[in-house]
């Protein structure tokens, strides 16, 4: 297949140009006219940079879209084309999955000792047909997975059994197919048949974006964690001992927008079979917007700290507003990148993975270790990333999946 049609995952000739894409989009919120302009643009190929800096890739626009022409993935597209024709700038390089020094190798490398056996103990290719996957951003906090509400199975992944989610959402597909395709090996190689996802990003990858867009299918099945939750508390198999009283609002996974229809209803009611209230933020559910990490997801900001932190701010505020008592979230990155954000809000709500709160009404008292795992990635971030901020936009080739 010829390069121009490879990756060709949004339907142009759909558009009709009506300008809800990014009119209703909760980050542009264009007036429809300028809508209309700026997507026509886009559809050319000429996004303007404020547009695509702005844009963190979170798919809310493909929902919106009446003709299903996917205006998401248009974007992605146009980044796409960028990274073909100027590689990357060198910030985006810390970022990278399987760059050997990146945001989560810094972390990991500085995990407790007894953290550290941990993660070394899951990378493990051996036959296993039934595992729990952690996914990346598990990997840099592994406490996570002490807790008796798991099922009892071994936890197999590591840094480089990435999903790819992070090549797919920035655009670089050619290493998305690549990486896709070292996972299906791999699950095929140990006889992967059933698989607790811990991250709905991955489960996403494997089941959706994969097999739908880059023709790479699974023979294993795979479940994510919020549905297994549900499982459990509806069948009794996990027993409320305590309800919690608290009023949470939840930052919701950019992916589950992609799951069957009840998914993103999923966590709200775990929340309120342990006794929690829920308190919606304004932009929530389908409605959604990123944690903070898809604002250095584009070409025109390729992980500019300042951006980061900023669009993190901006949802710890939101939060805030709600007078929750803490902030909850089911993906582990969302929860790094606020904690992270965190440091900069004294007032921000305290952060908290949905397992936690479920371990808690089943009077189990989880790690919480969230603040010094922030802190740590921010130290990290900080010392790789606003030198070459001050240095300017050098680029570099891109990277190479083997």
């Amino acid at each position: 297949m010829d390069e121009p049609e490879k990756y060709q995952f949004s339907d142009v000739a759909r558009c009709k140009l009506c300008g809800e894409c990014l009119s209703r989009c909760p980050e542009l919120s264009l007036p429809l006219d300028q809508a209309k302009r700026e997507k026509e643009k886009i559809n050319k190929g000429e996004m303007s940079d404020w547009v695509s800096r702005i844009c963190t890739g979170c798919f809310d626009c493909d929902y919106y879209c009446p003709n299903d022409a996917k205006p998401c993935e248009t974007i992605v597209r146009c980044w796409y084309d960028d990274y073909k024709k100027n590689g990357l700038r060198e910030r985006a390089r810390y970022f990278m999955p399987l760059e050997p020094v990146n945001f989560r190798s810094y972390v990991t490398a500085r995990l407790p000792q007894d953290e550290k056996k941990k993660l070394t103990g899951w990378d493990d290719t051996s036959t296993f047909e039934e595992f729990i996957y952690p996914g990346c951003n598990v990997c840099t906090v592994p406490y996570l997975t002490e807790t008796s509400l798991l099922p009892g199975i071994p936890v197999r992944g590591g840094l480089d059994w990435c999903c790819g989610e992070t090549f797919f959402r920035m655009g670089y597909f050619d290493l998305a197919e690549a990486q896709g395709k070292r996972m299906q090996a791999r699950f095929g190689d140990m006889g992967a048949k059933e698989v607790l996802m811990m991250c709905t990003a991955g489960t996403v990858l494997f089941t959706v974006i994969m097999p739908e867009r880059l023709g790479i299918k699974f023979d294993a099945r795979f479940k994510p964690l919020v549905r297994y939750l549900w499982e459990e508390l509806e069948s009794g198999r996990i027993e409320v001992r305590r309800k919690l009283g608290l009023r949470a609002t939840i930052q919701d996974s950019c992916y589950s927008k992609f799951l069957e229809p009840d998914y993103i209803e999923l966590p709200r009611k775990i929340l309120e079979r342990i006794g929690i209230e829920v308190v919606e933020m304004p932009r929530s559910k389908e409605n959604m917007v990123c944690c903070g990490i898809g604002a250095g997801f584009s070409m025109a900001s390729n992980f500019n700290p300042i951006h980061l932190t900023l669009s993190t701010l901006k949802r710890i505020h939101e939060a805030k507003k709600t007078q929750a008592d803490i902030l909850c979230a089911y993906c582990a990155g969302c929860i790094q990148m606020l904690g992270v954000g965190s440091i900069f809000h004294p007032g921000a709500l305290p952060i908290y993975h949905l397992l936690e709160l479920v371990q808690m009404a089943a009077s189990e008292e989880p790690a919480r270790k969230i603040k010094q795992r922030a802190r740590t990635m921010f130290i990290g971030t900080a010392v790789n990333q606003f030198p070459k901020l001050l240095s300017g936009s050098r680029f570099y080739p891109k990277p190479v999946v083997k």
